[in-house]
């Protein structure tokens, strides 16, 4: 879909890009008054009558995206219902499919452009403001039973509000699901691996029961997102292991270790990334030792300045490359007809010459004496 154009009663307002997108495509959309942010998956695709394939795999196809399109439709009803519409969880205002392809659409969010080495240079109390929504909103989706299965900082979307602060907003909730009820087949499960708690992992090899795949699974990925945000950097492990949670499944602990943190804090984190879901924090438990932190007398907000929302410097990145990349284009163009001018000059030059050569030639048969020969006896060639 390109800009300009409609969907299902959507303007198209630019480009679908794959930038960040995973495995879709994005963009924003208008209808009536008010813009939206619009996903379209880049799978499944919904088997039609001109697609490829027997009648066999098409109906297998069809089977899987209707397993799909329920899947998306129950978690936004559930959701929006147990929720609610608005506050920090960014849920799924539209599902719907146009032809073969699916298509989401939730409110559109004017984020900051913050990245976590960015957070993790704030002051401690902006980062705790931070924190602290998160864990809001991750509470009011547990205690609706859901479990977000997907946390990771670009699944946090960093807003400044009216007084230069930041928070945050929680969004894509397409791997969610209800707590103990996970995707029945276990490749089914997908998701940032980094992020993994140990019960998750050790479901994927068929090593652990569904029911044990709760709220708190997020819990484990909400530690590792607060060390990232704390100390700039995940939990050590042995380098031997690809994940934290393989670590933890080996045995081996992952703690928080930054000296200058407060010490209530760091216990908090560590206990989030505790091996055994119920050893963890719920994430009200969380909320609640976050907004009591106490913190030094000097460790104040901090008003942030002023700065342009994620969508503002993706657009003008991206308006500025499409200048850049014409500019470049016109120069090659200019270039190259500069070439084409200078080699037709030298191709004509050289074709003057022999026209030239030849008119000689032709006056020296007629006269019967060459130029050269009339300068070897001493006599100049003038012009009248």
């Amino acid at each position: 879909m390109l800009k300009g154009e409609i969907i299902n009663g959507y303007v198209i307002l630019q480009d679908f890009t794959t930038a960040g997108g995973g495995l879709s495509k994005w963009t924003f959309a208008r209808k009536g008054e008010k813009e939206y942010f619009i996903k379209e998956f880049l799978s499944p695709k919904y088997p039609t009558e001109t697609s490829p394939g027997s009648p066999k795999s098409k109906e297998r196809k069809k089977q899987e995206c209707e397993k799909f399109e329920n899947h998306h439709k129950n978690l936004m009803k559930q959701i929006n219902e147990r929720c609610g519409v608005g506050g920090n969880l960014v849920v799924t205002l539209d599902f719907f499919r146009v032809g073969s392809t699916y298509y989401k659409v939730t409110e559109k969010i004017d984020v900051a452009s913050l990245s976590p080495k960015e957070i993790y240079a704030l002051p401690l109390p902006n980062k705790i403001l931070i924190l602290k929504t998160i864990a809001h909103s991750l509470n009011i989706l547990h205690k609706a039973g859901i479990v977000h299965g997907d946390l990771k900082p670009e699944n946090v979307l960093i807003k400044q509000t009216r007084l230069n602060y930041y928070t945050t907003k929680l969004i894509d909730f397409d791997n969610s699901y209800f707590s103990g009820n996970p995707p029945e087949l276990s490749e089914e499960v997908v998701g940032d691996m980094v992020f993994y708690s140990p019960e998750l992992a050790r479901y994927i090899q068929g090593k652990e029961n569904p029911e044990k795949l709760t709220t708190q699974s997020d819990i484990f990925a909400l530690g590792l997102l607060y060390c990232i945000f704390l100390q700039g950097e995940l939990p050590d492990f042995p380098k031997k292991y690809a994940y934290p949670c393989l670590a933890v499944n080996e045995g081996k602990e992952l703690k928080l270790i930054d000296a200058k943190l407060p010490k209530k804090l760091k216990k908090m984190v560590n206990a989030m990334l505790a091996p055994s879901p119920t050893e963890r924090p719920t994430a009200e438990e969380i909320f609640e030792t976050l907004k009591n932190l106490d913190l030094k007398d000097d460790d104040e907000l901090v008003k942030v300045p002023e700065r342009k929302s994620f969508v503002e410097t993706y657009w003008e990145e991206k308006e500025k490359k499409e200048a850049e990349s014409k500019s470049s284009k016109l120069k090659m163009t200019f270039s190259k007809k500069k070439e084409k001018t200078t080699e037709e000059t030298e191709a004509s030059l050289e074709l003057e010459m022999k026209k030239f050569e030849e008119a000689m030639k032709i006056i020296d048969e007629m006269t019967g004496v060459s130029e050269s020969k009339l300068r070897g006896k001493g006599l100049k060639i003038g012009k009248k």
